[in-house]
């Protein structure tokens, strides 16, 4: 595993159904632009608001759709193990990869975060899974150590995804294990690539794809200084897609693009009302729209 994957938005019409065809029309442009796979049901695709009907709704009419077009990961996040389980059960047939997401609120020791993410993977053995580890959404970090002792026991855990915003733990995991370490951070994606990522899981492909991948193979071939060059002429999108709580302002950015019909979120998440980042999120569309060119939309 490795290259940009952009992780899709769920579109919501004005009704607050799912609207498919507009998530089809993303993808759409994510093939076109030849980015290594696509990520449903993460976070930026607010999946902890999408009820089980929602979720295999998505399943069954994206991820089945497009499974033979594009590789698919498919996010089972949640801090109930057998409910997680059962979610498996339901998509791993339509998927490639299923991306685990360390378990919220709950808390659990780093004894608990190893015997959770071993009995899942256990559990289908014939199933590639990828580890999501964000703390500053979970609560709780899951350490290098544990790491290891969990890919030790479960070969079939082949990556994971590295948002824990720690450099230092970054480059500790990649040199520690050999599994496909995916930065998680848009904005750490660079240094997590001179660092020996394999890639990274981006909220801001989404928007720029053909950037991203151009960023990617620049490090790939050790080009750092052009890459530089490349990242910094997108890094006032990275900076705007996080200035509010993701996916919001990705939403808004792809609607005024034209690029979906609708930004709407769900709550607890709402469009902002805070006239500085309204401005700021404005400011960078015309940007990109006065820049079409370079920026390859």
């Amino acid at each position: 595993m490795q290259g940009i994957w952009t992780v899709i938005p769920t579109i919501f019409n004005n009704d607050d159904q799912i609207n498919i065809k507009q998530m089809t029309k993303l993808i759409e442009h994510q093939i076109k632009s030849k980015v290594n796979g696509i990520v449903l049901n993460g976070t930026t695709s607010e999946v902890s608001t999408l009820s089980h009907d929602e979720k295999t709704c998505i399943y069954l009419n994206i991820a089945y759709i497009y499974k033979n077009s594009i590789p698919i990961m498919i996010g089972v996040g949640g801090n109930n193990t057998d409910e997680i389980i059962e979610s498996i059960d339901e998509c791993k047939n339509v998927t490639d990869y299923i991306m685990l997401t360390v378990p919220y609120y709950n808390k659990p020791s780093q004894e608990g975060l190893i015997a959770h993410f071993t009995y899942i993977a256990n559990k289908f053995k014939n199933t590639k899974f990828v580890i999501y580890n964000i703390p500053g959404r979970s609560a709780i970090n899951l350490e290098v150590d544990s790491l290891i002792e969990i890919i030790n026991k479960s070969p079939n855990i082949i990556g994971i995804k590295e948002a824990s915003g720690n450099i230092s733990q970054i480059k500790d995991t990649i040199n520690r294990t050999n599994i496909s370490v995916m930065s998680g951070d848009d904005a750490l994606f660079l240094p997590s690539m001179v660092l020996g990522c394999k890639g990274i899981i981006s909220v801001v492909s989404n928007i720029v794809p053909i950037n991203m991948i151009e960023i990617y193979n620049k490090c790939v071939s050790n080009d750092y200084n052009n890459a530089l060059i490349k990242y910094n002429s997108i890094e006032h999108i990275i900076k705007t897609c996080f200035v509010t709580s993701n996916p919001v302002p990705l939403k808004i950015i792809l609607h005024k693009l034209g690029l979906t019909n609708f930004s709407n979120v769900r709550l607890p998440l709402v469009l902002p009302k805070n006239q500085s980042i309204i401005n700021e999120i404005n400011n960078c569309v015309e940007k990109i729209i006065s820049n079409k060119e370079n920026h390859n939309i």
